[in-house]
């Protein structure tokens, strides 16, 4: 199965598989967005159990495809702020973080690094898939754009995060495999000056 196919038939069941945290009234009312739920808890503590109930030969097409969603609803949130409620709207996919005494979103590289530190994913695979999974998530982004935000696009998307400080992380063999084939993905004149002080965990 291909990981197009996987995200259109198979993905949607397999992400209501996730363990969900309940989030407080207040905070869906403070974000707006009463649809608000949590999994993953800090550091992706919950892996295991988030991954138990997937099929051990979807779990790296489901850990990319997871990936996905959440660095893009984060990435929206952080660098895209009109267009967010939009997104969140279509959308409402669960989101990677924990609650203290506030809402923290998780760093999207850890759907990389908490399941090849656990061993509950077959790592070497997840590499293997790496590149065409990059191809189909930059034709996500292109095609997500040109429907509903035209003046946005995936080279200037890809560029914001890519240059955000999460990317600092250097943990394992999946990391770096996601950073080698997202650095082809975008031409150095897209890339904006940039500071290297923003951070993609918006609260």
């Amino acid at each position: 199965m291909s990981i197009e196919n996987y995200f259109n038939d198979g993905f949607q069941s397999d992400i209501a598989k996730l363990q969900f945290a309940k989030v407080p009234q207040v905070l869906k009312d403070i974000l707006n967005d009463p649809q608000l739920v949590l999994f993953g808890g800090k550091n992706w503590a919950h892996v295991e159990t988030d991954l138990q109930n997937v099929k051990a030969e979807d779990g790296p097409m489901f850990v990319l495809c997871l990936f996905a969603v959440v660095a893009t609803d984060q990435c929206m949130q952080t660098y895209f702020r009109s267009h967010y409620r939009h997104w969140r709207s279509q959308t409402a996919y669960p989101k990677f973080g924990w609650v203290r005494f506030g809402l923290y979103n998780e760093s999207p590289l850890k759907l990389f690094s908490a399941p090849e530190n656990a061993q509950v994913i077959d790592t070497a695979r997840t590499v293997g898939l790496m590149g065409d999974f990059m191809v189909f998530y930059r034709q996500l982004l292109d095609d997500y754009f040109h429907q509903n935000a035209p003046d946005l696009s995936a080279d200037l998307f890809l560029s914001r995060f890519l240059n955000d400080k999460i990317m600092d992380l250097n943990e394992g063999r999946l990391i770096a495999a996601f950073k080698h084939h997202a650095a082809g993905l975008i031409s150095d004149s897209t890339k904006p000056p940039f500071s290297g002080t923003d951070h993609c965990l918006a609260a």
